[in-house]
C-alpha cells in the first residue's frame, strides 16, 4: 500500500502542476506532455516507486513516423492503470488520449486535457463523432500520438491476454485517414491488475516492462473491419515476441 500512496501523491502533484501551468500558459502543452508527464511524472514513478525499468522496442518505420512530427493513433492492450505512465515513458512523441466527452466538462481537468489535444467523443452520438474526427486530425497535425485502448477495458488479473477489439477508435482513425501503430505492454498487468489499487512489488527477474511498437498500419483501400482485424493480429503477434 505504501507504493500506491506515494504513486497517488506523485500523480496528484504533477497533474495539479500541469493544470496550473496550462491555465496560465495555454501554449505550454509540449512542456506539459514531455517535461512533466513523461520526464518528471511517469519515468520516476515507474523506476523509483513501482520499482521497474522500461525496455522499448520500436519498428524502424514506426520510429521514423513518430519522429517526423506527423502523429499517429496508438492502439494498445490494456492490463493496468499503469499503462498510461508506461505509454508516456516509452513513446518518443507526445501522447494524448481518446476520452469520454463527459471528462471535457470536469472543471480544470477538462480544460487542461483540451489544451494538450485530448480527443473527446460521446458514444453513439454522430455529431460528437464528427467533432472527434476533426479534433483528431488537428491533434495529429500537432505531432501528437493519440492513445486508444481498443479492448475497452483492462484484462482480468493483469493477464495481458489481448481481448477482442471494439470498432470505436478505428472508425475515428479510418475517417481521419490516420496511421495506426499497434502497441503491446508486457509485464505491466501483475503490478497493478484490475480489481485492486495496491501496487505490487515486482518479483525478482520481473522488474522490466517491455513495450513493443509494431509496424504502422495505413488505411489504403481497406475497411474499418479490416483495419481493426489487422491491428488485432499485430498486437497479438507483439504479445508473443
Amino acid at each position: 500500500m505504501l507504493r500506491s500512496f506515494f504513486a497517488i501523491v506523485s500523480s496528484a502533484f504533477w497533474c495539479g502542476l500541469a493544470i496550473v501551468v496550462l491555465m496560465f500558459s495555454p501554449k505550454s502543452s509540449d512542456f506539459v506532455l514531455i517535461k512533466l508527464a513523461k520526464n518528471r511524472w511517469s519515468r520516476p514513478l515507474l523506476k523509483w516507486i513501482v520499482g521497474v525499468n522500461v525496455e522499448v522496442e520500436i519498428d524502424g518505420a514506426t520510429r521514423a513516423l513518430l519522429e517526423s512530427g506527423k502523429g499517429a493513433v496508438l492502439m494498445a492492450n490494456h492490463a493496468s492503470f499503469l499503462d498510461i505512465n508506461v505509454a508516456f515513458a516509452a513513446c518518443p512523441a507526445p501522447i494524448v488520449f481518446l476520452a469520454k466527452a463527459s471528462i471535457r466538462k470536469v472543471p480544470f481537468i477538462g480544460g487542461a486535457n483540451a489544451r494538450v489535444g485530448t480527443v473527446f467523443v460521446e458514444r453513439g452520438n454522430k455529431e460528437s463523432a464528427r467533432k472527434a474526427i476533426s479534433s483528431l486530425e488537428s491533434t495529429l497535425k500537432k505531432g501528437r500520438c493519440v492513445l486508444v485502448f481498443p479492448e475497452g477495458t483492462r484484462s482480468d488479473n493483469g493477464s495481458g491476454v489481448v481481448r477482442p477489439f471494439k470498432k470505436g477508435g478505428f472508425h475515428l482513425a479510418f475517417n481521419a485517414e490516420a496511421p495506426i501503430i499497434p502497441v503491446y505492454f508486457k509485464g505491466v498487468g501483475p503490478l497493478l491488475p484490475k480489481g485492486t489499487f495496491a501496487i505490487r512489488k515486482p518479483k525478482r527477474g520481473d522488474d522490466i516492462i517491455k513495450v513493443s511498437f509494431g509496424a504502422p498500419i495505413f488505411k489504403k483501400n481497406g475497411t474499418v473491419n479490416s483495419l481493426m482485424n489487422e491491428c488485432q493480429t499485430a498486437v497479438e503477434s507483439l504479445s508473443h515476441s
